[in-house]
């Protein structure tokens, strides 16, 4: 998990990665929060952009390394274990109250991010922790959603 061993480079790179990785689950929440669809449609483009910026950084530390789909190469590190539980829940809540399909429509635009997402989400630990999709669903329509976007499956 996190490199005890960690150069100040891997470091850095951890860093500055969550350091987005917080604006992404920012714009993520004023998504859920949209209450009409132009601001969803803001919000979707806005969290397309950060998750743009995301590819970007898992290129870069990609290359650097070589191999792995983690964020510094093949040790899953603090970053995703910090990222693991957001990347369920876009997957869950996005297409049911947004109608947004979120392993086409955005993944599929953003394919090095789509193979580390996968590779998180396939992780035993991850897969042992998950929270049980309705949960998921009933939390969110607890505290963030307040509008269910035409053509969504979901309901409050």
């Amino acid at each position: 998990m996190y490199p005890v061993d960690s150069s100040s480079e891997q470091q850095h790179i951890i860093d500055d990665f969550l350091q987005l990785w917080s604006s992404v689950t920012d714009k993520y929440y004023k998504l859920l929060c949209a209450t009409d669809e132009e601001d969803v449609k803001n919000c979707e483009a806005i969290f397309l952009n950060l998750l743009h910026h995301v590819e970007e950084k898992l290129t870069k530390s990609t290359c650097e390394e070589k191999e792995g789909d983690f964020v510094i190469g093949k040790t899953f590190s603090v970053a995703e274990c910090i990222c693991a539980p957001w990347i369920q829940r876009f997957f869950v809540t996005l297409p049911y109250f947004r109608g947004i399909d979120f392993e086409s429509e955005i993944l599929g635009k953003l394919p090095i991010t789509k193979k580390w997402m996968k590779a998180v989400c396939a992780r035993e630990s991850v897969i042992q922790s998950k929270c049980p999709e309705e949960e998921m669903l009933d939390a969110a329509r607890r505290y963030y959603v307040s509008f269910v976007s035409p053509g969504a499956p979901g309901h409050l």
